[in-house]
């Protein structure tokens, strides 16, 4: 879905506008977005063809985010390197030529990429399912044995050291199941207020200044309870003592004649979002939302390219839904190559039919009928491959407390490797389906220990 009116811009190396804020100063109220930029060629294409535009820096600089208004200043090389100190979001006044912008912004010498900003979506079952707090403990027993959670965490506690992001529509913090697992997060939404489009309004906060991650959507909390639950009502959470660190990137949305709410994101406010869990000090990065790449034509660059790059070159373990249109399909950012795409396994040891495929599925997980945390601060079960990456996500943080623990650092390479070698083969699902087979939690531990044992 394409956010007409709004554009990304990404200037060659060498340029940079040293006086555009940040888009974190922008929301804690510590500047405004500038409206001249070059004075020369590109504010021209604004003003003529754009009817003038509010500009702001993407990204932050990774020395500053604790300096108010003055995030925009103190880039390292890494970040240079990689463009996120000369990334920009641009509002313009006459958001029906936006295409005609980013053509003309394209033909100029000084700029690498441009184009329309996309949102990425992610929704809950259809019909999400309020829990019988009674059955809640029987329903939410089945996909946890099937990756074996319990003889897992019985020999690893896992490290409160270490960090899970959730990059998400946000959590609800006073549920029991997270009571003191939670870092204090951050909230990168702002769309407005109003309509998207004309098919689909915005509810709930989608607008301003705020620190406070509140979900409400509940899809957030969902994929929370998975990694980091305290095992009240549900099973504890596969990532063991591990904390997490909530990151509010998409706002609640509901489609006209539907009382279901849905996650909406602008592809600015997520990878703002994810630089964000990345310079927090995060392990392990969950990301269960996307945009399928057919939508990604209006952009110059792959959605999330700049920020994935520096979360690896960071050592962060990234893992990604793998999409929910049963198709094969590039599905952003899952298809990125430094991401562990995560499939649905079926019971019957087969792809989940509203599985996302393709030759970049890393590993399947359980995904249908997940019971997990409600926003209501209850209980409720849901199905699509964004409540299976949370067990990757969790069995990945369970290793890196593992190594922890012992004053060890297992890489990020390493953590995808063993968890692909140690899955369980699914011999009825090719593996562009499912990839390297069904999690197992316990045997990959044992594969960290032996790869522990094989790198004093």
């Amino acid at each position: 879905m394409v956010r007409m009116g709004h554009l990304l811009l990404t200037l060659r190396a060498g340029e940079r506008f040293r006086h555009v804020p940040t888009r974190l100063d922008f929301l804690a109220g510590n500047a405004r977005p500038a409206n001249r930029l070059d004075r020369g060629p590109i504010d021209r294409v604004l003003s003529d063809l754009g009817g003038g535009a509010r500009v702001l820096t993407v990204f932050h600089a990774r020395a500053s985010l604790g300096r108010p208004a003055e995030r925009h200043i103190g880039y390292d090389d890494l970040e240079e390197s990689l463009g996120l100190s000369r990334t920009y979001r641009m509002a313009i006044g006459n958001p029906d030529r936006s295409h005609d912008v980013v053509h003309a912004l394209r033909d100029l010498a000084m700029v690498e990429s441009a184009g329309v900003q996309l949102f990425a979506i992610t929704e809950l079952d259809p019909a999400p399912g309020q829990v019988d707090p009674r059955q809640v403990a029987e329903l939410a027993r089945e996909p946890h044995a099937r990756v074996d959670a319990h003889t897992a965490l019985a020999g690893e506690e896992g490290d409160e050291r270490v960090s899970v992001a959730v990059v998400d529509t946000g959590i609800v913090v006073g549920h029991p199941e997270f009571q003191r697992k939670c870092l204090a997060g951050y909230d990168t939404v702002d769309l407005g207020i109003g309509r998207l489009n004309d098919r689909m309004r915005l509810v709930g906060d989608s607008r301003g200044a705020d620190y406070t991650p509140y979900d409400d959507v509940g899809h957030g909390s969902h994929v929370a309870g998975v990694i980091a639950a305290q095992g009240w009502l549900i099973p504890r959470g596969l990532g063991g003592r591990a904390m997490i660190l909530p990151v509010r990137v998409l706002a609640a949305a509901m489609a006209d004649g539907s009382p279901k709410r849905i996650g909406v994101g602008a592809l600015p406010d997520i990878d703002c979002g994810l630089k964000v869990a990345c310079d927090l000090g995060s392990d392990v990065i969950n990301m269960s939302f996307g945009t399928p790449a057919p939508a990604a034509e209006t952009l110059a660059a792959t959605p999330h390219h700049q920020v994935l790059d520096y979360a690896a070159r960071k050592d962060v373990v990234l893992v990604a839904a793998a999409g929910n249109s049963g198709a094969r399909e590039d599905f952003y950012p899952a298809r990125h190559p430094q991401v562990i795409a995560v499939a649905s396994a079926s019971m019957e040891g087969r792809r989940s039919t509203f599985s996302t495929w393709g030759d970049h599925i890393a590993i399947a997980a359980p995904g249908e009928r997940i019971v997990s945390v409600a926003s209501t601060g209850q209980y409720q079960v849901n199905t699509g491959t964004s409540f299976a990456a949370p067990f990757v996500s969790g069995v990945a943080a369970l290793m890196r407390g593992r190594a922890r623990r012992r004053n060890r650092r297992v890489p990020a390479p390493v953590v995808r490797t063993l968890l692909l070698e140690s899955a369980t083969a699914l011999p009825r699902s090719p593996r562009e389906e499912t990839g390297a087979g069904l999690l197992n939690a316990p045997r990959a531990l044992r594969a960290l220990d032996q790869w522990m044992e094989a790198h004093p």
